[in-house]
C-alpha cells in the first residue's frame, strides 16, 4: 500500500486549528468561572470557603492563606482572592496575588457594636442641616436597607460621620445615624420619614459604620 502524503501546510492549519479549539476550551473555562464568582457576594468568606464552594461546583480548587488556585483541564491556572474591590465573591488573577488582600476579620468588640444607645442631639442648626440635606422620603415605604444604604452615601459626601443601626426582627429594620461631631451627639435618620426623634431609633442590638458589615450580622447569599 502507498502512503500518502499531506503537505506541510495543511498539516500546519490542522495543529493551528487544534491550537485555537485548546485556547477557546481554556477562555470558555475562565468565563465559566468569572460567571459563578460574579453571581454570588458574601463579605465573609475565606479563601477556605472559597474552595470548598468552588469544589463543589467541579472546579479544582486549592486554598492557600489568603487567596485561591484554580487549576484548568488544560493545566492553565486562575488565582482567586476572596472579597475584592467588587460586589462578588472574589477577584480573579492570571498571575499569584502579590500581596495578601485576603478578608479581614473583624472582632464584635473592633467594628460592630452590641445593644448601644446614643445620644440624640438638640442642635437645633444640626438638625435643620441634617433635614434638610435630603428630600424625603428617600425610598418607598419597606425599602430599609436601600434607603439606608442611600443616606449614609449622602451624609458621608457632605462630611458627616454615619453609623448604621440594624434590629434583626421580621423583615430586619436599618437605618442611619448622623454625628453632630460639635456635640458627640447623633441624629437618627430613616429612609422614609426622615429624622427621627423617638428613642426607640437610637439604641439597637447591632450598629456597625460600614454599611457591607450588614452581612457580618445577616449573613446571606445575594445573587446579583
Amino acid at each position: 500500500m502507498r502512503a500518502v502524503s499531506v503537505p506541510i501546510w495543511r498539516l500546519s492549519v490542522l495543529v493551528l486549528i487544534l491550537a485555537l479549539l485548546q485556547q477557546s476550551s481554556y477562555a470558555n473555562e475562565e468565563n465559566d468561572l468569572w460567571l459563578l464568582i460574579s453571581s454570588f457576594e458574601d463579605i465573609g468568606i475565606s479563601a477556605n470557603d472559597l474552595a470548598t464552594f468552588l469544589t463543589a461546583h467541579g472546579y479544582n480548587a486549592k486554598p492557600t492563606k489568603t487567596y485561591v488556585t484554580v487549576t484548568f483541564s488544560g493545566g492553565k491556572k486562575a488565582y482567586l482572592n476572596p472579597n475584592g474591590g467588587y460586589p462578588r465573591l472574589a477577584d480573579m488573577w492570571m498571575i499569584p496575588p502579590e500581596k495578601a488582600s485576603g478578608p479581614v476579620k473583624l472582632g464584635y468588640d473592633e467594628a460592630i457594636k452590641k445593644n448601644a444607645t446614643y445620644a440624640m442631639s438638640s442642635n437645633p442648626e444640626f438638625v435643620k442641616s441634617i433635614s434638610r440635606s435630603v428630600l424625603f422620603p428617600l425610598v418607598p415605604l419597606g425599602m430599609r436597607y436601600e434607603g439606608s444604604k442611600q443616606l449614609g452615601i449622602i451624609y458621608t459626601g457632605l462630611g458627616y460621620n454615619v453609623t448604621y443601626m440594624f434590629l434583626p426582627n421580621n423583615p430586619g429594620h436599618e437605618w442611619a445615624m448622623v454625628e453632630d461631631g460639635s456635640t458627640n451627639t447623633w441624629l437618627a435618620v430613616d429612609g422614609y420619614y426622615g429624622v427621627m426623634t423617638s428613642s426607640d431609633y437610637y439604641t439597637a442590638p447591632y450598629s456597625f459604620p460600614k454599611f457591607e458589615l450588614l452581612d457580618l450580622v445577616n449573613p446571606q447569599w445575594r445573587i446579583s
